[in-house]
């Protein structure tokens, strides 16, 4: 081939390798922070995205510190009978495409939650764009009014609550954290269940004063009359919510499913009739082991809780430097994580839902009686006894030998 031949095949290969045909510039998009999903009564579905402002962003005005402010975010609802026909839907009231993709959370509403969560699920799997990682939250009311409300002081609500649920699951591990990946998993599982987040508006609600609460000015009060919080954990069973477990409960499901990293454990002295004054103990490591034993008639769930913690806090006028003292403390412990592990253990068998996943250990320990059980595996859950022991230990006492307020 002559070099003028190779020249212009060179100019050829250029032109055909020119990138950016399907470019889509970022001022057509409107990127979603949360989704929120209702369903109607009607029957059809609410779709709720709280699209970013990046104008408000940019210019450092979406946190309310002027009068002519504007918010960081903007939310607006579709109804369709179909999820991605909302997103489709979307076209006829906004001039710039939903872009999912950072997508923070996903809130759905109690009707919804209760109707399934497989279309959900199947949408998100099969959607190019949006992505498995995504927490999700379960809301007593509709999800419409949840995404509305600011969570002071971030700008972005659905980014400031993943990040809350983060933090949550490190520090306190009442309602862990669960993604539309772990959602999948669950619903391929032998327990076929699992616990999510629950967040509610907490507060009085005041009518004169709400709009002007949800405006901007809601940076320049001191309080708003309602906020958003992680109150309950909503269980599943086979993509369906079943039932509602408060903080307690909740924290005991946190054990019995190895989800605790680390918490607050509030226990009673020994030596305190009344026992209504508590020291604290923060939780630094919490190993939990569950072994399934089988009887001739039904399981039992060995249970062995490990808890190494610091003493934050403590009302107990003996004096914590002798060994006995420490030793009586631990004990209370012990007990106090007990009462805990029983009460979720207990609501959960009041609901028959297996959020613990104790069916897939089951399955692992006993493959072939795993057969025979797995057709009434409801009422086999039920019949299931814990047997518990826990063994506290304080690590760090603090520096005071003796409560303040000790006389001796």
């Amino acid at each position: 081939m002559s070099l003028l031949g190779r020249f212009f095949m060179i100019l050829v290969v250029l032109f055909s390798l020119t990138g950016c045909w399907n470019r889509v510039e970022l001022n057509e998009l409107w990127v979603t922070a949360a989704t929120g999903v209702d369903m109607m009564d009607d029957g059809q579905w609410m779709v709720s995205y709280q699209i970013i402002v990046p104008s408000a962003i940019a210019s450092g005005t979406g946190g309310g510190s002027g009068s002519s402010s504007q918010p960081a975010s903007h939310v607006f609802s579709v109804k369709s009978k179909t999820y991605n026909q909302a997103l489709s839907y979307s076209n006829l009231e906004t001039s710039r495409r939903i872009y999912i993709a950072h997508n923070r959370v996903i809130y759905i509403g109690k009707r919804a939650a209760e109707k399934g969560m497989d279309r959900l699920i199947d949408f998100y799997l099969r959607n190019t764009e949006a992505r498995e990682m995504v927490s999700i939250i379960i809301t007593d009311g509709l999800a419409s009014d949840l995404i509305k409300k600011l969570l002071p002081p971030e700008k972005l609500q659905g980014a400031a609550m993943a990040e809350l649920i983060d933090k949550e699951s490190d520090s306190l591990s009442l309602f862990p954290k669960v993604r539309v990946y772990d959602f999948v998993l669950s619903m391929n599982s032998d327990s076929k269940s699992i616990g999510v987040p629950v967040a509610e508006l907490i507060g009085e609600r005041d009518h004169e004063n709400e709009k002007e609460a949800e405006s901007l000015d809601v940076f320049k009060k001191t309080s708003t009359p309602l906020k958003l919080a992680l109150t309950k954990l909503g269980v599943f069973q086979n993509g369906k919510l079943k039932g509602f477990l408060d903080k307690e409960e909740s924290l005991g499901v946190s054990y019995l499913s190895q989800k605790v990293n680390n918490t607050e454990i509030s226990f009673p002295c020994s030596e305190q009739l009344g026992r209504e004054m508590h020291s604290s103990l923060t939780v630094n490591s919490a190993d939990v082991k569950l072994i399934p034993r089988k009887t001739s008639f039904h399981y039992t769930m060995q249970v062995r809780v490990k808890i190494n913690g610091t003493l934050n806090e403590s009302t107990c006028t003996k004096d914590i430097s002798k060994t006995r003292t420490i030793h009586d403390m631990e004990k209370e412990i012990g007990k106090e994580v007990t009462r805990t592990i029983n009460e979720g253990w207990d609501k959960l068998q009041e609901l028959g839902v297996d959020a613990t996943g104790f069916a897939d250990r089951i399955h692992r320990r006993f493959p072939r009686e795993w057969e025979t059980v797995k057709e009434d595996w409801e009422q086999e859950f039920k019949k299931i006894e814990l047997d518990i022991r826990v063994d506290a230990r304080i690590q760090r006492p603090g520096l005071l030998q003796k409560h303040i307020g000790s006389q001796t």
